[in-house]
């Protein structure tokens, strides 16, 4: 069986290589002539490739996986239509995101001096990276503010568990303004009761407190960037980007005015992409009834050692620590010091360059 696989999926091409004929690609050079000529079955992304009718239509592919957990880049009716199966590795990348998000919260908390214990913090989204960020944000002392009406009419219905005791349910005005610090965690969607293309606009944007710390960590597209800009330019609100429209034409201004800007990376810790690449072997064993090789994976898996959570407790030390080992603070600055030096090309490339060729940043939180 002929395999494609992204060369940026760590031990997926070498754990498949018992198997299949495996062949590996750079994502944005994947076409359809190539998937065709290649007379690939099965396909394994990630984020930055576009999986539709255009570069899949007359191919003999069965199965797609993308080893991420947003599928925004998929087309799902379409695999739908032609029966193609489909996997995510939803909930992989999780802890990453929710160490980014602490992260944030520490530096730009003790850069004021705020007392945690006497902050609100608004999570917008409380699926898999929503819902640990509302356990990390609990142990720091924080109170909890929670937005997720799909969260909230399946809990109604008996199909999910009530939201922890720590959390408070409200609209989404009403934690707007009423949290120091809003972070977003949602899908993007377009269609649905409940679509968050755009869903952070102006009219929602201008209840941002002032003084207040704004994370963006899930799709670009979910805030208007137009729109924050011109609120960034009426209240002082500190901001922290990862996500951005039109990746990889980042907006140069916005990420000029960022208390933290970095390239889509918020999830790539180490651990994350090897649970992401775990997920993709299991749901390939599933599909084929053919076993993998998992023996490298989980020798490397098994070096991951998280510190205990009583250092929530110190939020100096554990600023230091997530400091120390996911480097957030120069992932910023390298992204900060080509914008005004390149053309918007040369940007784009050097976006693509900063997470193509990302360093091995490990985790030190325990997913609770």
């Amino acid at each position: 069986m002929r395999i494609l696989v992204d060369e940026q999926i760590p031990f997926l091409a070498d754990s498949l290589s018992k198997v299949g004929d495996v062949v590996t690609f750079s994502a944005r050079n994947l076409s359809k002539e190539f998937i065709l000529e290649t007379n690939c079955k099965f396909l394994f992304v990630r984020s930055n490739t576009k999986v539709d009718k255009d570069l899949l239509d007359g191919s003999e592919v069965l199965f797609v996986g993308t080893a991420t957990s947003g599928v925004d880049h998929i087309d799902l009716d379409y695999l739908n239509s032609k029966g193609i199966y489909f996997v995510d590795a939803k909930g992989s990348n999780a802890n990453s995101v929710a160490e980014y998000v602490v992260f944030s919260i520490l530096h730009w908390a003790l850069e004021k001096g705020s007392n945690l214990c006497e902050l609100t913090i608004g999570i917008i989204g409380f699926g898999n990276i929503g819902s640990l960020v509302g356990k990390y944000s609990h142990l720091l002392g924080l109170k909890l503010l929670v937005y997720d009406p799909p969260l909230l009419e399946k809990i109604e219905f008996g199909k999910e568990n009530n939201f922890p005791e720590y959390v408070t349910y409200c609209e989404l005005k009403e934690l707007l303004s009423k949290s120091n610090i809003v972070t977003n965690h949602v899908p993007l969607t377009s269609t649905g009761n409940y679509p968050t293309v755009k869903m952070l606009n102006k009219n929602m944007l201008d209840l941002i407190q002032e003084d207040a710390l704004f994370i963006h960590t899930s799709r670009g597209g979910v805030v208007s960037e137009t729109d924050l800009l011109q609120i960034l330019t009426e209240k002082r609100v500190s901001v922290v980007i990862d996500v951005w429209e039109n990746e990889p034409q980042i907006n140069s201004n916005l990420v000029d005015l960022c208390d933290i800007s970095t390239p889509h990376i918020a999830g790539y810790s180490y651990e994350g992409k090897l649970r992401g690449t775990l997920k993709m072997l299991q749901s390939f064993e599933k599909f084929t009834n053919v076993t993998p090789n998992y023996s490298i994976l989980e020798k490397e898996m098994q070096r991951y050692v998280p510190l205990d959570k009583r250092v929530f407790k110190s939020p100096k030390l554990l600023y230091n620590k997530l400091k120390e080992t996911r480097k957030l603070l120069e992932d910023s600055f390298f992204l900060k010091s080509i914008i005004y030096n390149t053309d918007e090309e040369g940007k784009a490339n050097y976006f693509d360059k900063l997470r193509k060729f990302y360093p091995k940043r490990h985790e030190i939180l325990d997913c609770l």
